[in-house]
């Protein structure tokens, strides 16, 4: 990491999920993970402070309050100084996935005010729910990042929902994805980041370790917005008649 970190020209520098200890490191995930004073999370702040980079990262972080609770977490460390930590919400457990078996439930949605960006973090599988990216970007992010550890047969379906997420709410979204083998999974690569039309400004190599910079315009979210408002067309009362029917337990 600090090596990408100082080579790069980039003032945001993004990782994949769980990119300090692999995807699901299983029987050694209570060993790995950390609090928030932990040597790694230490570590990556003196390199954001340093550099005045705002780094993203992913990796397990211990409950502060609860033993033996574990969240997938997503860091942003910021060129400031500051940290700040999202807990993935949406866990998958289906086909090869089992995460609800070792981690907690995320309760909120964070944005990050880094030196560079202000930032919504989510985590892989968050992105497939649009009420998350339009929380964060209702409470003022530029850009939606997410880190992410998607094998081969996840990837057509980012494809399409990122681009999505950026058209819907006018920000840009990054998505950083893991590469490698971890058991049967054959993680994609392909990171990505795509402008507030879904235009893709930048894709990474598949299947291989990738390093992509692009410039980006914050201004083009005021463009974005301006031709097509749908951040300011939103109708609450349908939010409200969505969470009345999930409240209820009436799911299809």
């Amino acid at each position: 990491m600090s090596e990408v970190v100082r080579k790069t020209k980039g003032k945001v520098v993004i990782f994949p999920e769980l990119n300090l200890t692999g995807y699901l490191p299983r029987d050694d995930l209570f060993g790995q993970a950390e609090t928030v004073v932990g040597p790694t999370v230490k570590s990556i702040l003196k390199l954001a402070r340093s550099t005045r980079k705002d780094i993203v990262c992913g990796l397990p972080m211990k409950d502060e309050r609860i033993q033996g609770v574990v969240y997938n977490s997503c860091l942003f460390a910021s060129g400031d100084g500051q940290l700040f930590r999202y807990d993935k919400m949406f866990l998958p457990t289906f086909g090869p996935f089992e995460e609800k078996v070792f981690f907690g439930h995320g309760k909120e949605a964070v944005v990050a005010q880094g030196r560079h960006i202000k930032a919504g973090l989510m985590v892989c599988y968050d992105a497939f729910f649009p009420e998350l990216a339009k929380l964060e970007s209702l409470k003022g992010a530029q850009m939606l990042i997410n880190i992410s550890a998607a094998p081969t047969t996840s990837r057509p379906y980012f494809q399409r929902v990122l681009p999505a997420r950026a058209v819907e709410n006018g920000v840009f979204v990054a998505c950083c994805n893991m590469v490698g083998v971890h058991g049967s999974l054959v993680f994609a690569g392909g990171s990505v980041l795509y402008g507030p039309k879904g235009d893709e400004l930048v894709l990474a190599k598949d299947l291989e370790q990738d390093v992509v910079e692009v410039e980006v315009d914050l201004s083009d979210i005021d463009i974005a917005r301006r031709f097509r408002p749908l951040v300011r067309d939103t109708r609450p009362e349908l939010l409200d008649e969505i969470s009345g029917i999930l409240r209820s337990g009436n799911k299809p």
